[in-house]
């Protein structure tokens, strides 16, 4: 699961890390939530990619008030209605970390998974866009799981597909049908270079965009 995420380097951190060709219009974000506008890298004009804002919660009818995913399981990307996305709709999604919650008690204490030297990374994503007859275009995105490694798994048993950034032009190149294809389409991020720290329930309020969401946590509001 991963229900929040932030994304603090710069437009040109990000510009570089993902080859793009100008820098994004994006500000700091410390506690992305679903439903908010979540930055995706994706193949554009010309075999060069793009950065866009899109919605977090993938859309799949005209309905805004129908449940949108937020995650899928990447062992589920090639079933059913998502084989589509998978063929033509694959994005990474750029974080600095993403948060998950580990249960202590009957309380739960988040916890901030990021890159040890805090670089940016990309995420395996799928997006899709929304368009009719007197209806705006919508497009919205979601984040592709999977088992957790040996440090996230303390924390939680699922967790986003992290790319090495040599899978990031494999992953963005179509189609892929999936199975054996899906799985030698991206090689994870080394486990060696995450950690995992425990952050203040700030976090757990959706709307909260403070900074203060990603400073450790004190002894005092750990347990």
């Amino acid at each position: 699961m991963c229900g929040r995420a932030s994304l603090t380097a710069s437009p040109e951190d990000i510009e570089e890390a993902f080859g793009l060709d100008s820098a994004p219009a994006v500000s700091p974000r410390y506690n992305i939530a679903p439903s908010e506008p979540m930055l995706v890298v994706r193949g554009g004009e010309a075999g060069r990619r793009e950065a866009a804002l899109v919605r977090w919660g993938l859309v799949r009818s005209g309905s805004l008030s129908a449940k949108a995913p937020i995650n899928l399981p990447v062992e589920h990307a090639a079933r059913g209605a998502m084989r589509g996305r998978l063929r033509d709709g694959r994005c990474i999604i750029p974080m600095t970390g993403f948060y998950e919650w580990k249960r202590a008690g009957k309380a739960k204490q988040p916890f901030n998974v990021r890159r040890k030297d805090g670089k940016v990374f990309g995420v395996a994503g799928l997006w899709d866009r929304l368009s009719g007859p007197g209806v705006e275009p919508l497009e919205s995105c979601l984040v592709l799981t999977m088992a957790a490694n040996d440090v996230v798994a303390p924390i939680h048993d699922r967790m986003p597909v992290i790319l090495d950034p040599e899978s990031y032009a494999r992953w963005l190149l179509p189609p892929v049908r999936g199975g054996p294809e899906l799985m030698a389409a991206f090689q994870n991020l080394s486990e060696d270079l995450l950690e995992t720290y425990p952050v203040s329930s700030l976090v757990n309020r959706a709307g909260v965009e403070d900074a203060r969401c990603l400073e450790p946590a004190r002894p005092a509001t750990l347990w």
